[in-house]
């Protein structure tokens, strides 16, 4: 019962309070595009965010894919299952959770919202931070621009 209310006073706030700055937003999570990338509803407007400095492997072939398939020295098949991995343990973190909390300063060159999301845990009290979560959790890596990707091979 006090969970429910914990619960229901969350949601009840997060829908009063929308936007809390230019910065720092609320959002409604509509869709997870892979193990870095989700869909979300900001104000009544469908946009994509992109979890800052993380970087998954790629679910489909791209100039991202290849790339990361030289640079980590996997296979196509390898390098696909490894973003399938990620997708689905950020799919199993967001699932028991509607709303995120975002703080962004810039988009990227694809219009996609850069940022840190947050996930306000009732049961444990606490926040997760869902970029940290990715890094260690998720299979993923720290982002590198391409230049850099292209220059080097990672040990």
């Amino acid at each position: 019962m006090f969970n429910r209310l914990i619960a229901t006073t969350f949601i009840s706030f997060i829908l009063c309070v929308e936007s809390v700055s230019a910065y720092e937003f609320v959002a409604t999570i509509t869709k997870i595009q892979d193990g870095d990338t989700l869909s979300a509803t900001v104000n009544n407007e469908d946009t994509k965010i992109r979890l800052l400095d993380v970087d998954c492997f790629e679910t489909k072939n791209n100039t991202r894919a290849r790339l990361q398939q030289q640079y980590y020295s996997v296979s196509y098949d390898e390098m696909l299952e490894k973003g399938k991995q990620s997708k689905k343990i950020l799919k199993n973190l967001l699932k028991d959770h509607r709303y995120i909390r975002i703080k962004w300063e810039k988009r990227d060159s694809f219009g996609r919202i850069l940022g840190n999301v947050y996930l306000d845990d009732i049961k444990s009290a606490g926040v997760i931070d869902v970029n940290q979560y990715m890094l260690k959790i998720g299979g993923c890596n720290k982002y590198l621009p391409k230049n850099a990707m292209k220059k080097t091979k990672h040990n």
